[in-house]
């Protein structure tokens, strides 16, 4: 037994050797909608007209691809990708598809499993709504486990559980999870049943991470916030952070580290230029810019 583990350390180890040695990865994008994108990736950007396609060769840095339309439309791609792998990503005016390797884990990661997720918000409301607390926690795991079981069986990476991403994946599959549960969760108040499965989830998922947790997406943003708001009567401990930029929800704002922040003037920048106010968006665009040194 302890010989087998070696072997399959070593050959990892070997693998990860080899590959900072070698070129990087092969990503090939062929644009099939009828107009130009922008793709950026890793520090690159790279241009490619309507029926183009162009590869970019990246070492293993980063995991999202964005694409961007004639039309501001912003799409992203999770990548999990290892040096020495390729992958062609098909872009349409409304789909992405995948061939190569890892194609059948990149077309659920991003596509399929957001569907099998959001299927099951009408089940967890049903739960809610009866004050099934213990419904909705043995339900919403069940799922949870059935995905990443997916997730698992779609991985063909020779090093499965250990492949470098692998961790990246889960971590994602989870967000999209939290999403579902937490968009239950909107009302202003909260009552007996919120408060017993924000405390559950709280502290399965969120205690032993907390003071590391960072805003990657605006679920993270709404979760972290949420904790924030009703924070005394769930009777938790958050850390506390600097505010980067006063608002009236400083006494929210307070337990967001700064990249959580950002997603609070990010929401009301997208607000103000979707309302064409070109003064109040700007405001909004400065703050981010000089105070976040956020890309817009």
């Amino acid at each position: 037994m302890k010989y087998v583990r070696f072997k399959k350390s070593s050959k990892i180890l070997l693998f990860l050797v080899f590959s900072c040695m070698c070129p990087a990865q092969n990503i090939t994008i062929n644009n099939k909608s009828n107009f130009p994108i922008e793709v950026k990736y890793a520090q690159k950007k790279v241009d490619i007209g309507d029926n183009q396609k162009k590869t970019i060769n990246v070492k293993n840095e980063g995991n999202i691809l964005s694409v961007f339309y004639k039309n501001h439309k912003k799409r992203n791609i999770y990548l999990f990708l290892n040096s020495l792998e390729s992958l062609n990503i098909n872009i349409k005016q409304d789909s992405v598809i995948f061939t190569g390797d890892k194609s059948s884990l990149h077309d659920y990661v991003n596509g399929r499993l957001e569907n099998d997720l959001t299927l099951k918000i009408s089940e967890y409301q049903k739960y809610y709504q009866n004050n099934d607390a213990k419904g909705f926690i043995r339900t919403s795991e069940m799922y949870l486990a059935d995905v990443l079981k997916k997730v698992a069986q779609l991985n063909n990476s020779p090093f499965r559980r250990e492949d470098i991403h692998y961790k990246a994946i889960e971590r994602k599959a989870k967000e999209r999870w939290f999403f579902t549960v937490f968009i239950i969760f909107g009302n202003s108040k909260i009552n007996n049943t919120e408060k017993e499965l924000m405390l559950y989830y709280f502290e399965k998922y969120f205690k032993k991470d907390i003071s590391k947790f960072s805003c990657n997406s605006w679920s993270d943003y709404n979760i972290l916030r949420r904790y924030s708001l009703f924070r005394k009567s769930l009777n938790i401990d958050l850390p506390k952070y600097e505010i980067i930029e006063h608002t009236d929800e400083d006494e929210i704002n307070q337990y967001l580290p700064a990249k959580c922040q950002e997603y609070y003037f990010r929401n009301s920048f997208d607000f103000w230029v979707h309302k064409k106010d070109t003064v109040r968006a700007e405001k909004y665009r400065k703050i981010l810019t000089e105070k976040f040194q956020a890309k817009l």
